[in-house]
């Protein structure tokens, strides 16, 4: 039984060789990292060139970033100079939580959008954060036509996440559980969703991904092993991991 971690931040361990090899030996297969910000972009880079069978980079600039950022012009040259170096764009999105002003909100759309445009033009999949502002980041998805859509470590009304489901997103679950979080882990087909970690933020290390395929299971009254393969095939479509053999 293998996993495959959908979203975490290598970049943020000092020891990541120990943290990916912990993750290996526990059942995980691949691990897909997250570089989304000016500091973190380039050592997201080398480190999945260090482990090119098993790690996987996406790019971008989160929100939280963005809204104190003048320009955007030299995060997108740097996604375009390695965009054959990586699997998607983010995690990029909407976080109203840290947003205080008309100004800091403008910040983030306007990101957004540029690395949402970006995404769609290379047929790349979008890792989207959306921190109380998951019907906003919705609303612009659907505007702009998205097609390949992960909504990590979702958190948002049921409603939005249906919603979301029947367009054919993605959701990603980290191994926290919450009541909003399982009534969209109850209600969304288990096809809709992927695993996560958000390491080191929310699990500790993406070793902890079979927490989140507990947790899935537990709730979808599933074997964890059905969690396993479902999650792992519909990460590997979605981000065209086509190196990967298949769950077993």
């Amino acid at each position: 039984m293998q996993f495959i971690d959908s979203h975490c931040h290598l970049d943020a361990f000092k020891n990541y060789d120990e943290v990916v090899s912990r993750a290996l030996k526990s059942g995980v297969k691949a691990i897909i990292t997250s570089g989304c910000s000016v500091n973190s972009k380039n050592k997201t880079i080398e480190i999945a060139q260090k482990y090119p069978s098993c790690v996987f980079p996406v790019i971008g600039v989160a929100p939280q970033e963005a809204m104190s950022m003048n320009s955007f012009d030299s995060e997108l040259s740097f996604l375009r100079d390695n965009k054959l170096k990586v699997i998607g764009v983010g995690e990029v999105g909407l976080d109203f939580h840290w947003a205080k002003s008309p100004e800091e909100v403008s910040k983030q759309r306007e990101c957004f959008e540029l690395f949402l445009d970006y995404s769609i033009s290379e047929k790349l999949p979008v890792v989207v954060h959306s921190r109380d502002a998951e019907k906003d980041v919705l609303d612009i998805l659907m505007k702009k036509g998205a097609e390949r859509v992960l909504l990590h470590c979702f958190s948002g009304q049921l409603s939005i996440a249906e919603s979301a489901a029947e367009h054919g997103f993605l959701i990603s679950i980290p191994p926290v559980p919450s009541r909003t979080r399982e009534k969209v882990i109850k209600h969304i087909p288990l096809e809709n969703l992927l695993l996560e970690t958000d390491a080191p933020y929310l699990g500790k290390e993406p070793s902890d991904v079979d927490d989140s395929a507990q947790l899935v299971a537990s709730i979808k009254e599933l074997e964890v092993e059905e969690v396993s393969k479902a999650t792992t095939k519909s990460c590997m479509a979605l981000f065209n991991m086509r190196g990967l053999n298949g769950g077993d």
